[in-house]
């Protein structure tokens, strides 16, 4: 049988099949002018079908190209040959449905589903380095499209499995297979809310601040992790992440050993608020922060808590105002999406999701959206070249996913990246201009949205090692 090298997928990250890839579009650098130059376009569908293989039982790589996000099919190519459908077996039935969020609402694009009769391994449960895994020529794929829907040629018959995946969410559940068409449940086809590997449900571990303005566990709760009440706040207790208290003056970001237990970190804006030391990040708790990146955690600040960004990671950005970053007042800004399968999926959405009222900004200008609450300016953001191991040099630096004016600003019409992420080692770490959620409501805003897609997509599985982070300073 012939094997298929690599396959170009969306996805998050893990030892299992969906993964993330290098940079999602191209941005300007070393300018400290901005444009809002969209990403390139992708010439794929998101409902592709792939295969892969190997003599031995294992197949290509499902990984992200350094293009940007995409799909894969049994023809990409690859040194040893290629998959075609000759390497299928006979199907006589299709598998129909559509992915959404733990909270049955939200429509999830380029999500891995596929059927097997082997045993799935899960998600390890702690930070560490992704390496993407192969599937047989044999076991036909799909990703969903930019409305979370599939269809999956099958082979009828009892002792299989549905695998659905988006990253570290991945979920495995028993099913028969009748010929013909089948349509999947949306219970059996969601991503989980919870960590339940006996009942094959795998979440990302989190730890996010509890800290306000910038309740970002609201942001999680709305998404499945937790139950909302009528206002749209978390139901105390109900979380499936692990709230870690603002009063800490900082001790969890001094103790690797508990970083490590989170596949994700959130320092929204106010978590420095108490903390006697701010904006000061002490070297041992940047070296902390770089090793768990470099490990394979995802990271994420907002806004005031810019020096979490700045202090580890000083190449990769320059902010407006570098010796006080934090601004004041707080601006609005129409902001252009610059990724275009972040744009497919947020035009794809359905229109009560689109505008969800309340006087919330709506999606109803994309490519433009209004991100409300910017407490900081970004000036530009670097080209950041490693060696391979290949010897080849490779940009880690960051991709904008959204940008727009900092009306605060004194250059107050330059466009300017407001979403960000970039690679240090294993893992990546994001920033984002604005707050995600500090006035509570139902319903997830724009630019809730883009905090949940790019947590979905910036995770990584490498087919091969990872170039090293960069020399800091």
């Amino acid at each position: 049988m012939q094997r298929l090298s690599t396959i170009s997928i969306s996805a998050f990250s893990l030892l299992t099949l969906a993964c993330s890839g290098d940079r999602g579009s191209d941005t300007s650098e070393s300018t400290g002018i901005f444009t809002d130059t969209a990403a390139d376009d992708q010439d794929t569908s998101a409902d592709e079908v792939g295969s892969s293989d190997d003599d031995q039982g294992t197949g290509p790589l499902l990984d992200m190209g350094s293009e940007g996000t995409g799909t894969g099919s049994a023809d990409d190519g690859g040194d040893d040959g290629e998959c075609t459908q000759a390497d299928w077996p006979d199907m006589d039935a299709t598998l129909s449905g559509t992915v959404y969020a733990p909270n049955m609402e939200l429509p999830i694009s380029g999500a891995l589903v596929y059927l097997t009769d082997e045993v799935v391994e899960g998600v390890p449960d702690g930070v560490y380095c992704a390496e993407c895994v192969e599937l047989d020529c044999d076991v036909p794929f799909v990703l969903t499209e930019a409305d979370g829907s599939f269809s999956l040629p099958a082979v009828s018959g009892s002792g299989q499995q549905l695998v659905i995946q988006k990253g570290q969410f991945l979920r495995v559940v028993d099913i028969v297979v009748d010929p013909g068409s089948n349509a999947v449940a949306v219970d059996q086809s969601n991503l989980p809310g919870e960590w339940n590997p006996g009942a094959g449900m795998w979440i990302p571990r989190i730890g996010v601040y509890e800290t306000y303005p910038d309740a970002v566990y609201n942001v999680l709760a709305k998404f499945g992790m937790g139950e909302v009440d009528a206002s749209g706040q978390l139901v105390a207790g109900t979380e499936q992440f692990t709230m870690i208290s603002d009063t800490d003056q900082g001790a969890s970001l001094d103790d690797l050993d508990y970083m490590s237990q989170f596949h994700i970190m959130f320092v929204p804006c106010a978590t420095t608020k108490y903390w006697d030391i701010a904006p000061t990040v002490p070297e041992a708790r940047a070296q902390n922060i770089r090793d768990y990146v470099e490990a394979g955690g995802k990271w994420y600040a907002t806004d005031h808590s810019n020096e979490y960004i700045e202090e580890p990671f000083p190449n990769y950005q320059e902010f407006y105002n570098p010796d006080a970053p934090d601004i004041q007042p707080a601006y609005e800004s129409i902001a252009i999406v610059q990724d275009a399968e972040l744009l497919a999926w947020l035009e794809a959405l359905p229109p009560a999701l689109k505008d969800i009222g309340g006087g919330n900004p709506t999606l109803n200008m994309l490519p433009a959206i209004t991100t409300r609450l910017n407490y900081s300016g970004i000036n530009e953001i670097a080209e950041v070249l490693v060696e391979n191991d290949e010897g080849e040099l490779v940009d880690v630096g960051h991709q904008a996913w959204v940008s727009g004016p900092c009306g605060s600003c004194d250059d107050a019409n330059v466009m300017r990246p407001m979403a960000i992420s970039g690679e240090y080692g294993c893992g990546r770490m994001m920033y984002s201009t604005f707050e995600t959620s500090s006035v509570a409501h139902q319903g997830l805003n724009p630019q809730e949205l883009v905090l949940l897609y790019m947590i979905l997509e910036i995770g990584v599985c490498f087919g091969d090692p990872p170039p090293p982070p960069p020399p800091i300073g």
